[in-house]
């Protein structure tokens, strides 16, 4: 896919898979919800509690991968792969911004509820998180549509 594919496909509220590297050198994967800095798709960020096991994997080794694939049939099926090095976010309101983006995206258009009612629990939960942040460098990418049937 062209970059503005990629933007396009991104653009879309799906879940990515995040896969870091484990203390004992094998993928540990989950799954995420992503968002971007003023809409542009050069960095995705994410969130994660700051004790979890992908944050301490990030820590230890930056290397990681994340994937976004959509698709019910082979014909259909298409997504992103990046490859990099993970950015570890602490500052609090840093960490909030990205809550903030992240419901937006997310929870937003489920219950219409403006982000202002749910501010006091994205900074509550801001203080127990830390981001990731992965830039769009690596990037692999498929679209099975392309291929005629």
């Amino acid at each position: 896919m062209s970059r503005e594919e990629i933007a396009g496909f991104l653009d879309a509220p799906l879940t990515a898979s995040l896969s870091t590297l484990g203390v004992d050198g094998f993928p540990h994967l989950t799954g995420m919800w992503f968002a971007f800095v003023d809409g542009s798709p050069g960095e995705v960020h994410m969130w994660a509690y700051a004790k979890s096991q992908k944050v301490r994997n990030v820590e230890r080794d930056a290397r990681c991968a994340f994937m976004v694939e959509e698709g019910t049939t082979y014909a259909n099926l298409r997504g992103i792969l990046v490859r990099g090095e993970a950015r570890l976010v602490e500052d609090v309101d840093d960490v909030y911004a990205i809550g903030v983006r992240l419901y937006e995206r997310y929870t937003l258009p489920a219950t219409g509820l403006a982000v202002q009612g749910p501010e006091v629990e994205i900074r509550r939960q801001a203080g127990k998180r830390k981001g990731i942040v992965l830039t769009l460098e690596r990037v692999a990418s498929w679209n099975h549509a392309k291929l005629g049937g």
